[in-house]
C-alpha cells in the first residue's frame, strides 16, 4: 500500500481542515490539482468554520487565528467567475 495519500483523500483532508493545506482561501482557486467541484467544497468548508470563529470572537471567545470570512468569501466570488459561462 502506498503511504501517499490518494486525491480524494487529499481532497477531504483539505475539506476537513483547509488551513492544513492552503494558507490564503485564493490558494484553493488556483490549485489546478482540484476541479470545480472540490474547490467549492474546501471553500465552503473554510467558511463554515471563519463563521463559527467570528461568531466565537463576536462572543468573547478567542480562538487562535483571525476570521478569513471575508477572504473566504472572495475566493468563492472568484470561482464562481473563473467558471461562468460565456
Amino acid at each position: 500500500m502506498p503511504a501517499m495519500d490518494t486525491h480524494q483523500q487529499q481532497v477531504e483532508g483539505a475539506i476537513a481542515d483547509p488551513t492544513r493545506r492552503y494558507a490564503r482561501p485564493m490558494d484553493v482557486v488556483y490549485d489546478d490539482e482540484l476541479d470545480t467541484d472540490e474547490k467549492r467544497r474546501i471553500l465552503e468548508s473554510w467558511k463554515k468554520d471563519a463563521e463559527l470563529l467570528s461568531t466565537a470572537q463576536d462572543e468573547n471567545m478567542a480562538g487562535g487565528e483571525r476570521p478569513q470570512l471575508q477572504e473566504v468569501s472572495l475566493a468563492l466570488g472568484a470561482l464562481d467567475k473563473l467558471n461562468a459561462p460565456g
